[in-house]
Parts: structure tokens; sequence; C-alpha cells
């Protein structure tokens, strides 16, 4: 089982690398966690990019192969207990999360979503939504595991 962070783009700075790096070393003593970076479009045309993106994020990810877990700002708001409650059941499979670009997602890889998931009803940088997804899933194994990480 994977647990894949999937992106579009760098971080922006320093700061969320080092926080997404220890997060990542947090997790990989729990699951496979990896944080995969991948290239945004720069066409003129926003639809043109997001039908690009969508595609090599189907072909890295395929669905028949991974839950997809979409962050997206009409997504299912859940707190950290919910969250855990979702995760749970599929964490015998391979899940990867999908933070979009600036263009946003394509509406065909959020129609095929195991779930659209908001962070927030706040509008993050995709910097800070990284930082924030990686703490809410290691804090929700923790909740799985019964770990005082998150005290309840």
């Amino acid at each position: 089982m994977k647990i894949i962070l999937a992106v579009f783009g760098k971080a922006g700075s320093p700061f969320v690398a080092d926080e997404i790096a220890r997060y990542s070393k947090r997790l990989r003593g729990h699951v496979d966690f990896q944080v995969v970076e991948m290239k945004e479009a720069k066409h003129d045309d926003s639809n043109r990019n997001l039908a690009e993106e969508a595609k090599e994020f189907e072909k890295r990810f395929p669905k028949n192969e991974y839950k997809w877990i979409i962050l997206a700002e009409e997504g299912k708001l859940l707190n950290t207990m919910q969250f855990s409650a979702w995760l749970a059941p599929r964490l015998s499979s391979n899940c990867v999360f999908l933070i979009g670009s600036a263009y946003g997602i394509d509406a065909s890889v959020k129609k095929r979503a195991d779930l659209l998931l908001s962070l927030s009803p706040f509008t993050f940088t995709h910097d800070h939504a990284r930082v924030v997804l990686a703490e809410q899933v290691y804090r929700c194994l923790m909740v799985i595991a019964g770990h005082p990480y998150h005290h309840v």
C-alpha cells in the first residue's frame, strides 16, 4: 500500500520543502509515502492545460491501481475523525491525493474521484495545501493506530 501526494509544480519555498520532508519522514514509518511533483502545463489556453494535466495524472496513477482523493474547493469538508474513518478501510489500497495546478483540476478527473476533499472553506496557496494535507494524513494515520498524537 502506498500513499502518494501528487502535485503539479514544485514547492515554492524552503519552508514548504522542509515541512513536507518532516511529515514524509514520519509517514514513512507507517506507510510507503511519496511526493510526486508533475510538470504544470503552461499553454495560453487553460482548458488545454487542464486536459493535458488530467492525461498526465491518469497515466501516472491509473484508476484501477489507486484510490483518487482529489482536493477541490467544492469537495467534502471532513473533520479529522471523519477523515480517519473514511481513510481506514482504504489503507489496503494505493491512495493518491491530488493537488491541482493554478488552473485547477479537469472535471473528468473530479468525476472519477473516490473522494472530492476540501481542506477548508478558506482558499490556501498550493504550498500551504501541501503542508496541511501531509500533516492531516499523518494525523489520521495516528488516529487509526491509536497513537496519542491527536488528542481526543
